[in-house]
């Protein structure tokens, strides 16, 4: 079982936010793992949020953090609010998360590494609606005459649900990988 987490919301500039949050991890000495929306491609809740904090309109910035080190959190912004100006707006457990990808190659090494993802999957995620594709070509290499023919194609698509923490780490490895550019994967979706 992976550690739960939390959504937080708070009200104040993303830097003074992020600074906040690295000053009380940094006096806890917790090696916790956080999460930023606008950096770890969580989807927000509207497209008004979205698009707030995109212009920044609204000084909203929406973190997931480790659900043991909240209360402890909520109590170091209450105490600094007043010199801060920060306050958190709302705060909810997360219950698990979800994204979809999709990918197709036509380079049988790149198609691999990237089916290692997804049939070797972490404890506490399951993958729904997996539908994989490969064929072969028995006839023509390369481009043909008339038509481009590839002597091997893979495509799949399908989503990736589950526990939180092991689910946004596998969306990263995706999304900071050298295959990042052929995977197409939506915004993370949270389950409160």
């Amino acid at each position: 079982m992976s550690k739960a987490f939390t959504e937080i919301v708070m009200e104040g500039p993303f830097m003074l936010v992020k600074g906040f949050l690295m000053g009380f991890l940094a006096m806890r000495k917790a090696q916790s793992n956080y999460f930023f929306h606008r950096k770890s491609g969580i989807r927000r809740e509207t497209l008004k949020d979205l698009l707030k904090e995109l212009f920044e309109m609204d000084n909203h910035v929406h973190f997931c953090l480790e659900t043991a080190l909240v209360s402890d959190f909520k109590t170091a912004a209450a105490l600094y609010q007043e010199k801060t100006g920060l306050e958190i707006k709302s705060e909810r457990a997360i219950r698990g998360a979800s994204f979809s990808f999709a990918y197709e190659f036509h380079n049988k090494a790149m198609a691999e590494e990237a089916g290692q993802w997804f049939n070797q999957l972490p404890a506490g995620v399951k993958l729904a609606d997996y539908q994989p594709f490969e064929h072969q070509a028995v006839e023509g290499h390369g481009i043909e005459g008339y038509a481009p023919l590839f002597e091997f194609t893979s495509r799949a698509k399908g989503r990736i649900e589950g526990e939180f923490e092991p689910v946004i780490d596998l969306y990263l490895t995706i999304k900071r990988s050298r295959l990042s550019e052929a995977v197409i994967c939506s915004e993370v979706d949270l389950a409160f």
